[in-house]
């Protein structure tokens, strides 16, 4: 049976409280927004961090991409780690890879394999991909050409994931109305550390 992860950034709220209510909702896992660009912090992530932890659930770490060539996707995954050691988290915390921006356009295929090259060498051998399920279906990245992925899948209003292979599904952006997206854990990637 898939287990239940939720993914937080800071538009999620970041107390001890709302953790709670998040492993009560049935959540094995969190998955915190850690770093975005070359620059940004998420300056709730210690917080979500560190509750998310006292609540029982593995915690992990994403990243918002926005990177338009190779070299800059290089910058955000030394970025990515570097966040990622600053808050505590280990080379057991899967580290994934959030490719969804507007702004990036074209072909990522060379560009994510530099990211979780680069991700990888940093200390992180657990690493993912989350997009949208249209950015696999219009050719925007060619898993072919990428080392195998557990692949996370967004695609809401939808009785599956729409892509072959998926480990884990967001399937919708407010699970029990808590303004949380929330994921199947098909495998237990996320789920069992």
């Amino acid at each position: 049976m898939a287990e239940l992860v939720a993914d937080v950034s800071s538009w999620n709220p970041d107390t001890a409280a709302f953790f709670q209510s998040l492993k009560k909702a049935g959540a094995k896992a969190v998955i915190v927004k850690l770093s975005e660009g070359t620059t940004y912090r998420n300056p709730k992530a210690p917080a979500q961090i560190k509750n998310a932890w006292a609540a029982g659930m593995h915690v992990h770490g994403y990243h918002y991409a926005r990177f338009q060539t190779v070299d800059q996707a290089k910058a955000e995954a030394r970025h990515f780690a570097a966040t990622a050691k600053l808050r505590g988290l280990n080379h057991t915390s899967v580290m994934a890879l959030d490719l969804e921006d507007a702004s990036i356009k074209g072909d990522t295929t060379a560009r994510v394999a530099a990211f979780i090259t680069t991700l990888k060498q940093a200390g992180y051998p657990k690493v993912d991909l989350y997009t949208s399920a249209s950015w696999i279906w219009y050719h925007r990245v060619n898993l072919a050409k990428l080392v195998k992925l557990n692949l996370w899948i967004a695609r809401y209003q939808a009785d599956q994931p729409g892509v072959d292979s998926v480990g884990t599904w967001q399937f919708t952006s407010n699970f029990h109305g808590l303004k949380v997206d929330m994921s199947y854990d098909f495998f237990g990637y996320y789920s069992k550390v």
